[in-house]
């Protein structure tokens, strides 16, 4: 009975390093989703108003500047843009809608199986949307 004292200590000790590896993971892996999901909705909120307030129609210039925002490490295959399109209004003006997603991929291989299991990827799944109205009246600065 007295050498068993020190057994649950002991088994914490080796199981330790384990809990703490998949909890650092987790919080590596949802920090860099976290951050790729505020950058990918900056970058729609960005081409939506840049595009309006330009009054740019054309989608091959808006999916042009979209793709110049994005951060270099994201890879063009998990970076998709749908079609911009404009949707008019009923009390009138029109809105230029801006959807894209990104695929957010897992670092840690924990997570990357979880992922995998359940979602057939081993990445986090984002989708921004923007919508920015076109300006009606041009305002002028008097002299």
């Amino acid at each position: 009975m007295r050498r068993k004292k020190g057994q649950a200590i002991a088994e914490m000790a080796l199981l330790f390093p384990f809990f703490l590896l998949v909890i650092v993971g987790g919080i590596i892996d949802f920090g860099f989703a976290f951050y790729n999901s505020l950058t990918l909705q900056q970058i729609a909120n960005d081409s939506a108003q840049w595009a309006a307030d330009n009054n740019i129609t054309v989608n091959q210039e808006i999916t042009n500047y979209i793709n110049g925002r994005k951060p270099g490490w994201w890879s063009q295959d998990t970076f998709k843009i749908t079609t911009p399109e404009q949707v008019a209004l009923p009390s009138g003006g029109t809105v230029l809608r801006i959807r894209i997603s990104y695929d957010s991929p897992t670092y840690t291989p924990f997570y990357q199986t979880m992922l995998s299991g359940i979602t057939g990827a081993p990445s986090i799944k984002l989708a921004a949307l923007a919508s920015y109205k076109f300006p009606q009246h041009v305002y002028t600065k008097l002299k």
